[in-house]
Order: structure tokens, then C-alpha cells, then sequence
């Protein structure tokens, strides 16, 4: 019995679609930044399967970001009872309200965590916005008010406020004086306040990362989709968007290492940015124009492939035309053996009736 040659093919195309199925999300990584060649193939998966390897990415780089954070919070709020305990006046907390024993407000600068600034008595807004437009260059800095601290970090866009009522009311703390801080803030009873940053901080750089990513990525798309155009390669928007997604994963890595050396060595790069957007385009651009590379490679050996079947073709037009020839000159032979026949026959036909006497001759 014979193969369906359909079923043959459908089996064929199962195959493939099973090994691309098994490529996991690590050999996506190493394929995004070690094979570029690959693009096409990982774009062939679809719209889907990118968005889902861009979330994963995302997933662990917001990761990366809040548990940095965590980290730095938890050193600076250890550096700020530090602080409060050596250098600080009494203060007093009631109800929601904290109070210090100072007339002037208190503004100082600290190796830690930056500039610091204490003004219990602020209560007007312009005096608020003030303070956040003195601390709006710095890098780490904190702001102590009667009814909130205000927080900001490296690797953070904006502030972090936290509401003392809010988060004393919830621990049960309705009033403390200075020694009951430092010992609270050094305390063990910090972990589930770090642990419900974590979780606000992972949602908020979720969403912030995963939208700034799609952004450069359709941005970088349009790029790459212009230039095959100009390349006059048929491809696409949503196949150039995919390989934008898989283009992106270096310069994500990159980052994720930044905020993790920043971290600890407060190393600093001032044009990162413009660096993941430049590794970026330049994959995307590597992987179009190794596109435009195969497609040549395929046109011409396309191009041989017509070459040799015109020689093949007008060779079996010679061989048929010699043939018609052939059979031409043996139907010729045959029919003047024929003619010859026929006339050697009547020549005979002929002799043979001269030779024989007429009827009645003998009568």
C-alpha cells in the first residue's frame, strides 16, 4: 500500500511544530543573544508565544527591581534609626502625629542614604512642595513630616510615601517617644512591612517595566518594518514585532545586572538608556539583514534552479526534434520500400501478362 504523500507532509509539519514547541525560555535567551540567525524561527512561533516570553522577562526583572529596593529601604531605615538615636532631638508620637524637639527644621546630608530633612511643623503645601523640589535631583533622600514620611531611591521614578497613622494603626502602635523608634525600626517586626513593599513595589515595576518595554519595542518594530521595506523583503509587521520582542533581551539582562551592581557598588551609568535602545536596534537590524541574506542566497539558487531546468528543457527539445527527425527519415524508408514494392509487383504483373497469349488465338 502507498503512502499519502499529504499525510507524509502533515507529519513532517508536526515534527517541526514539536521542536519548536520544546524550544524552553533559557534556549529562547541563548538564541536571542547568541543566535541571531535564529529570529525568524522564534518569530514563527507568534504573537503569543513573544508576549509570553517578554512577561516572563518582565516577571523577573520586576523581581530583580523590587527585591533591590527591599534591600536598600531596609539598609537606609536601619541607617535612619542609626541616625535618629545619635543625632536626632526627642521626638514624640501620638495618634498619627509626630513631634520633635527642634524650633528650625532639620536638613542634613549623609553618606547613607542622602539628604535628610525633618520639619515636623510644615503644614502648608507650598512648604511640602518646597522639600520635593529640593530633593527632586537627589538620588536618595528622605523627608520627615508631623503625619507622613516620604521616601526616594535610585532605580525609582518618583517617591514612596508612607502614612504614620496608616502604618502604626495596623501594629496596634498608637503612640512612642525616641527610644521606642530605634528599637521598633531595628526590630524584627519590620519583615511583613518589607514583604507588603515587595509586593506593591513587583506590581508597580510590573506594569511601569512592561509598558516601557512594549513602547521601545513598537518603536523599534516600526524601525525594523521601514527597513525591510527599503530591503524589499516581504515580511510582516507582527513577524518584525516578534523578533523586536527576542532584540530586547540583552539590553533587558543589562539592566537587571545594572540595578543589581548599582545596588551594592551605587555604580551609576548616565547614558543607559540610549545604549538598551541602541543594542537593541542593532540586533533587530543584524537579524533583518541576515533575513536579506538567505533570501538572496534562496533567490539565487532559486534562479539556478530555473537555469537548469530551461537547459533541461530545451535539451529535450533537441532530443524530441532529433527523434521526429529519426522517425521522420525511417517512416520516409518504409514508405519508398512500399512504393518500391508496389511497383516491382505490377512491373511483374506486367511481364507476366505480355508473356501469355491472347484467348482465341489457337481457334
Amino acid at each position: 500500500m502507498k503512502k499519502n504523500p499529504q499525510n507524509k507532509d502533515e507529519n513532517i509539519n508536526k515534527e517541526n511544530e514539536e521542536k519548536i514547541m520544546k524550544k524552553g525560555f533559557f534556549k529562547k535567551i541563548w538564541y536571542s543573544i547568541d543566535k541571531v540567525e535564529k529570529y525568524s524561527e522564534l518569530s514563527a512561533e507568534g504573537f503569543g508565544k513573544a508576549i509570553k516570553y517578554l512577561a516572563t522577562l518582565i516577571i523577573i526583572l520586576a523581581i530583580i527591581s523590587s527585591a533591590v529596593t527591599v534591600y536598600r529601604t531596609s539598609s537606609e531605615v536601619k541607617n535612619l534609626a542609626q541616625y535618629i538615636e545619635d543625632a536626632s532631638p526627642e521626638l514624640n508620637y501620638n495618634d498619627g502625629i509626630l513631634t520633635i524637639d527642634s524650633q528650625e527644621p532639620i536638613i542634613g546630608d549623609t553618606a547613607d542614604f542622602g539628604k535628610i530633612i525633618i520639619d515636623t511643623k510644615a503644614d502648608k503645601e507650598e512648604d511640602i512642595n518646597k522639600y520635593m523640589n529640593e530633593i527632586q535631583n537627589e538620588e536618595n533622600s528622605i523627608i520627615i513630616l508631623k503625619d507622613k514620611i516620604i521616601l526616594k531611591e535610585i532605580g525609582l521614578q518618583g517617591t514612596i510615601d508612607y502614612s504614620y497613622k496608616d502604618f502604626f494603626s495596623e501594629k496596634g502602635i498608637t503612640e512612642f517617644n525616641k527610644q521606642d523608634l530605634v528599637k521598633y525600626l531595628t526590630g524584627n517586626n519590620m519583615i511583613p512591612l518589607y514583604l507588603n513593599l515587595f509586593l506593591v513595589l513587583f506590581i508597580y515595576t510590573f506594569i511601569i517595566y512592561f509598558i516601557n518595554t512594549l513602547v521601545n519595542i513598537t518603536a523599534i518594530s516600526i524601525f525594523g518594518y521601514l527597513a525591510t521595506i527599503i530591503l524589499k523583503l516581504k515580511i510582516r509587521y507582527v513577524a518584525v514585532f516578534n523578533m523586536a520582542v527576542y532584540a530586547i533581551t540583552l539590553p533587558t539582562i543589562l539592566d537587571m545586572i545594572y540595578i543589581i551592581v548599582n545596588a551594592f557598588f551605587n555604580y551609576y551609568i548616565k547614558y543607559f538608556n540610549m545604549m538598551y535602545i541602541l543594542v537593541t536596534s542593532i540586533y533587530m537590524m543584524a537579524a533583518i539583514f541576515i533575513l536579506k541574506s538567505d533570501f538572496n542566497k534562496k533567490q539565487g539558487e532559486v534562479q539556478k534552479i530555473v537555469e537548469v531546468e530551461k537547459e533541461l528543457k530545451k535539451e529535450m527539445t533537441e532530443k524530441q526534434k532529433e527523434m521526429d527527425k529519426k522517425e521522420k527519415k525511417e517512416q520516409n524508408r518504409d514508405t519508398d520500400k512500399k512504393d518500391k514494392n508496389n511497383n516491382e509487383e505490377e512491373e511483374e504483373k506486367q511481364d507476366k501478362n505480355q508473356g501469355q497469349e491472347p484467348e482465341g488465338s489457337n481457334a
